[in-house]
C-alpha cells in the first residue's frame, strides 16, 4: 500500500503524537508499505532537522498561527493548491492524527481524490482550550468545548472510513467529541527494545547524574514529558514540597514546553530549588537514559489517552507512580507494575511509602518490562494495517466498486 499520513505534529518537536507516528511510519515501512508524512512545520526549523532525513516527510508552506504557544506550527489557507502535489503520491489510503490544519488537507484530499480516510484521535483537548483563549476557556469553557469539539473532531469524524482510538476510556467518550461511525481501539505502540535496562552501562547512568549534579546516593522521583499546564506539574512539585522525608530525595523534570520556565520560578517560591532539576528539552535518542537514572517515574496528568511515557518507564523496568485515571487501566495494574494515587494529599502518602519500603518497590520493577510487551510497534502497526485494508474494501463497497 501506499499510506499518507497527515500530521499537525512532528519532528523537530517531541510529543506522543510525534512518537506514535515514529512507531507507525518504521512498522508499515518494515511491513514493506511505501508511506508519507505531510505537514505544515516552521521550514526554518525543517530545513535544520536532521531526524527528518530518515522519513519521506513533505512540509507545506504555511502560515504561523497567532496564538505563542503553537507557534512553530503553520496553517495553510487554501490547502487546495497542494492537491495536485498530494494527488502525485497515488495514495491508497490517507489517515489523519490531527483534527486541524493538515485533516483539512487530508479530508479535502479524501474527498477529491477518492481516497478512503483513516482518523486517529490522540488528545482529550479540553485542557488545551487555554491555549487557543484563556479568557473564553475561564469564562465560557463548556460552550468552548462543544464548538471545538464540533467543528475539529466532528467534521473529521464524518469525513473518515473508520476511526481508532488509543483506549476504551477515550471509546466511552467518543460521542462527546461528536464522533461517529465506525471506531477501534488500538493502542499505540513504541520501540520498547530502545528503553530496556541492557541498553545502558552502569558508567552511563553515573555520568549522566554527574553532568546533571545529582548527588549518586538520592532518590530520584522522575517526570519525563512535556512541560505544560495540563500535564499538572505544579501538583508533583507541591507534594515533593511537603513531604517530611526528603532529604534522601531529589525530583528531576525531564522536557521542555510552555510552562518551563513558569515552573522553575514556582520551584523558588516553594523554596526546593536545591531539590529539583530541569533539563529542558531533551533530544530524542538519548531520553532513554533518563528513564534509568530515576527511581520511581511519576505523573500527575488527568489529560492522557494513553500514556506513551507510562509505556516507556515500563520498558525501562522503572515503575510508576501516577495519577488514577480510567485511560491507563489497561497499562497499570496497581501494586503490580505501578502504584496509582488519587490527588496530592494522597500522592504525599504514597511518596513517604515509596522511600520507607524499597521491598515493595523491587517487587513492582520486577513486573515492569513484562507487562509492556503488547505495547510494540510491530504490533501496532499490524493491527493499524488491517484497519487499512478494511477501510479500502469498506470504502469500495459504499462507492460500488
Amino acid at each position: 500500500m501506499r499510506i499518507g499520513i497527515f500530521t499537525d505534529q512532528f519532528y523537530p518537536y517531541i510529543s506522543g503524537v510525534v512518537t506514535s507516528i515514529k512507531m507507525l511510519y518504521e512498522g508499515l515501512t518494515d511491513l514493506g508499505h511505501e508511506v508519507y508524512i505531510f505537514s505544515s512545520l516552521d521550514e526554518e526549523k525543517v530545513f535544520k532537522c536532521e531526524e527528518l532525513k530518515h522519513f519521506n516527510f513533505i512540509n507545506f508552506p504555511g502560515k504561523p498561527w497567532p496564538f505563542e504557544d503553537l507557534k512553530d506550527y503553520r496553517r495553510t489557507k487554501h490547502p487546495k493548491r497542494y492537491l495536485k502535489q498530494i494527488a502525485s503520491y497515488k495514495l491508497d489510503v490517507i489517515h489523519t492524527h490531527t483534527e486541524y490544519n493538515a485533516a483539512k488537507m487530508a479530508k479535502m484530499a479524501s474527498k477529491k481524490l477518492g481516497i478512503p480516510l483513516v482518523y486517529t484521535l490522540h488528545t482529550l483537548y479540553e485542557d488545551y482550550l487555554k491555549y487557543v483563549s484563556p479568557f473564553f476557556d475561564r469564562h465560557f469553557h463548556n460552550i468552548m468545548f462543544k464548538v471545538l469539539a464540533k467543528k475539529f473532531v466532528g467534521s473529521t469524524s464524518k469525513a473518515s472510513t473508520i476511526q481508532i482510538v488509543p483506549t476504551k476510556k477515550v471509546l466511552k467518550l467518543a460521542p462527546k467529541y461528536f464522533m461517529r461511525g465506525d471506531i477501534r481501539v488500538v493502542p499505540t505502540g513504541i520501540e520498547l527494545e530502545r528503553f530496556y535496562e541492557t541498553s545502558f552501562t552502569e558508567e552511563e547512568k553515573i555520568e549522566l547524574k554527574q553532568k546533571l549534579g545529582i548527588p549518586a546516593d538520592k532518590f530520584i522521583f522522575g517526570y519525563i514529558g512535556r512541560t505544560s499546564p495540563e500535564k499538572d506539574i505544579k501538583t508533583i512539585l507541591h507534594a515533593f514540597a511537603k513531604l517530611e522525608y526528603k532529604e534522601n530525595a531529589v525530583l528531576l523534570i525531564v522536557g521542555g514546553g510552555p510552562q518551563f520556565q513558569e515552573l522553575q520560578e514556582y520551584t523558588k517560591v516553594l523554596r526546593i530549588d536545591e531539590k529539583v532539576y530541569y533539563t529542558n528539552f531533551v533530544e530524542n535518542e538519548v531520553i532513554p537514559k533518563y528513564y534509568h537514572i530515576c527511581d520511581i517515574f511519576v505523573n500527575a496528568s488527568k489529560s492522557e489517552t494513553q500514556g506513551l511515557t507510562y509505556i516507556e518507564s515500563l520498558a525501562s523496568s522503572l515503575p510508576l507512580l501516577v495519577q488514577k485515571d480510567e485511560c491507563i487501566e489497561d497499562v497499570i495494574e496497581n501494586y503490580y507494575n505501578g502504584i496509582y494515587f488519587d490527588g496530592e494529599d494522597d500522592l504525599i502518602l504514597k511518596m513517604e511509602e515509596i522511600q520507607k519500603a524499597p521491598t515493595t518497590l523491587n517487587n513492582i520493577k520486577s513486573n515492569t518490562r513484562k507487562s509492556c510487551e503488547k505495547y510494540s510497534k510491530e504490533h501496532y502497526a499490524a493491527n493499524v494495517e488491517a484497519i487499512y485494508q478494511a477501510a479500502i474494501e469498506k470504502y469500495k463497497q459504499k462507492k460500488g466498486r
